[in-house]
């Protein structure tokens, strides 16, 4: 009796334990860094990452704790994969044309005129634009899981002195560029391109070290290129993209239930900044004349000349990128609504 009755309370005492050390393992924390090299002006952009960090650490009762650090305070933008593939920081929101050096498949987001619209990026990435080999590449060269993907505004032309409306309007002109792909049309429509981050165009601009840029809008407010530029041209050269990735090592070694929450709360992010987009383009045109800058539409004979004379941008990138014509075919696809 004595030794049925000890072993039920040495049974006991194991059982406890066991709840003891799945309660500890439940409630174990984790704590996550954030880099990204934008600013908070970069509102439609740093808002939905904001959103994204409060509401996973919402859901998850307070094991998850992100930390921000935002404008550049760790990295910049050509060098925030490499810190994320190191471990140096835990998550990163980088744009496809900074990270399309060392991934150059990522370049189809600044391809010139190959990507209609935001609508048109948001078909082509949900059908598995990612899945053709970027994903993989992250994964297996960069050590990154991809957690969500949302829109920039589209590229559009700002130059400093007279306005581009033509290809022609090209020629004798620096252009500060992202990426290659970029960097390639503006050569080849007769401009002279020339690396810049973001951070850097305000200072060029005014010293008139540049004379032109195609960015999107959020960077000519972000940036307050309204105070040194005095054209502005519409012309949708291109749609990059904010790609939120995390450290595959850390991602890898949190439970599942966070993982899923992280999986979870980056879809709404990238909702979020979808719907953010439409209605910053509308503010940042407004800003943009309040503060005298002239806007310019250019007309679709002169977008069809561009987009002709770049076409050899995009056949120079196929060739080169592994599926480079399953990525093509896949932006054909998705071109139209079905």
């Amino acid at each position: 009796m004595e030794k049925t009755m000890m072993r039920a309370f040495q049974t006991l005492v194991i059982a406890l334990g066991l709840v003891a050390a799945s309660g500890a393992s439940a409630a174990e924390k984790y704590e996550l860094s954030i880099s990204t090299y934008l600013p908070p002006s970069y509102e439609y952009i740093f808002k939905p990452l904001e959103s994204f960090a409060k509401r996973a650490e919402e859901k998850s009762q307070g094991r998850l704790k992100i930390n921000i650090f935002h404008s550049g305070q760790l990295f910049d933008g050509y060098e925030e994969l490499a810190a994320l593939s190191r471990g140096d920081i835990d998550i990163t929101n980088f744009s496809g044309s900074y990270a399309g050096g060392s991934i150059p498949a990522l370049n189809i987001f600044t391809l010139p005129f190959l990507l209609n619209d935001m609508p048109h990026l948001r078909r082509a990435v949900e059908k598995g634009l990612l899945d053709l080999g970027i994903k993989e590449e992250l994964a297996s060269q960069h050590n990154a899981v991809i957690l969500g993907v949302a829109p920039f505004d589209p590229y559009e032309l700002y130059s400093r002195t007279d306005p581009v409306l033509k290809a022609d309007d090209f020629k004798g002109k620096v252009w500060a560029t992202t990426s290659a792909t970029d960097a390639r049309a503006v050569q080849l429509l007769g401009g002279s391109p020339t690396g810049m981050s973001s951070s850097d165009l305000y200072l060029s601009f005014d010293r008139g070290v540049i004379n032109a840029t195609p960015r999107p809008l959020i960077t000519g407010m972000g940036r307050s290129l309204y105070e040194v530029v005095k054209h502005l041209s519409l012309v949708n050269l291109a749609v990059d993209t904010s790609i939120l990735v995390i450290n595959k090592s850390k991602f890898d070694a949190l439970p599942k239930d966070l993982q899923d929450i992280l999986v979870e709360s980056a879809k709404e992010r990238d909702a979020d900044q979808f719907r953010r987009v439409d209605e910053y383009v509308k503010v940042a045109l407004k800003k943009f004349e309040d503060n005298g800058m002239k806007i310019h539409r250019i007309s679709p004979e002169a977008r069809e000349e561009m987009k002709a004379k770049t076409s050899q941008a995009i056949t120079e990138w196929a060739a080169q990128v592994p599926n480079g014509q399953a990525y093509l075919k896949m932006v054909a696809e998705t071109a139209s609504p079905n």
